[in-house]
């Protein structure tokens, strides 16, 4: 039996991009599906490509974060129980301090980490009634490390690590696993999607998405992989490449990493 066999997952931001591929991989492995994200279209049409799993679909907006609670009794009146929550959803933003609107950031917060929060919330009580459980969630490279124009999706995805620290210490004794995960540059249309100083979309897939992105596939195994070994903390980078040597100077040379930020130009790459 493996591991994710009659398990209910639920994945958010499962109509695109890592959270589709997640649900269409897991779906082999005989998982309970739950997917959520806006689009109802597009999240009918990852049901559709997960063969003959059990899969219910949950169309919600997650920057809505007051219906949460509403939203998680919904899904169990349905379900029964989460196993194991994957908070995948979210969005990217590229502009610098000075020029970005500050509604800009709360819509970033409120998706990127607020949205975390309030569904960890309330998956939380029923996981530690029952002393199982496994809560992942899908920051970025940037939540490890900043660049210029990243002060909105960084700012996020850094909060998103003290939270998820502060949940896992929390929870250990109830034996609730708690994962993270921080892919960089993957193959997906998060670039098209992110937010610029204005709040519009960007509108390209340029900025190494692209050119230097890992193929969405793969992502998604490792992130499997990270799920089935518990792993606490996980970078979904190749493990020779400048990303992983970036990654590895923010933590053992700040200063030559702060050098590497400051002439860092996204816009060339």
């Amino acid at each position: 039996m493996n591991y994710f066999n009659d398990k209910v997952v639920w994945i958010t931001g499962a109509s695109s991009g890592i959270g589709k591929e997640l649900a269409i991989q897991l779906s082999k492995f005989g998982a309970i599906l739950v997917l959520t994200a806006r689009r109802e279209k597009e999240l009918a049409e990852v049901k559709a490509l997960c063969a003959n799993a059990t899969v219910h679909v949950f169309p919600y907006d997650l920057e809505n974060l007051n219906d949460i609670p509403k939203l998680y009794n919904d899904v169990i009146k349905e379900t029964g129980a989460i196993d194991i929550l994957i908070n995948n959803a979210g969005i990217s933003a590229w502009s610098s301090v000075n020029e970005t609107n500050l509604d800009v950031y709360k819509r970033v917060i409120n998706l990127d980490y607020l949205s975390v929060v309030a569904l960890t919330k309330s998956v939380l009580p029923d996981m530690i009634r029952k002393k199982s459980g496994q809560i992942v969630t899908n920051t970025s490279l940037l939540g490890k490390l900043s660049t210029k124009k990243r002060s909105v999706y960084a700012g996020a995805k850094h909060a998103l690590h003290g939270f998820i620290d502060a949940l896992r210490a929390e929870v250990y004794e109830y034996n609730i696993k708690v994962n993270t995960v921080a892919p960089g540059f993957v193959n997906t249309d998060v670039g098209i999607k992110a937010l610029t100083e204005d709040g519009n979309s960007y509108g390209k897939n340029d900025r190494g998405h692209e050119s230097k992105g890992m193929k969405v596939e793969r992502a998604a195994q490792l992130i499997i992989n990270a799920i089935i070994k518990n792993k606490r903390e996980v970078l979904v980078i190749p493990k020779f490449s400048l990303l992983m040597i970036a990654s590895l100077l923010s933590r053992f040379a700040p200063s030559i990493s702060a050098i590497l930020a400051r002439n860092y130009d996204e816009d060339k790459q």
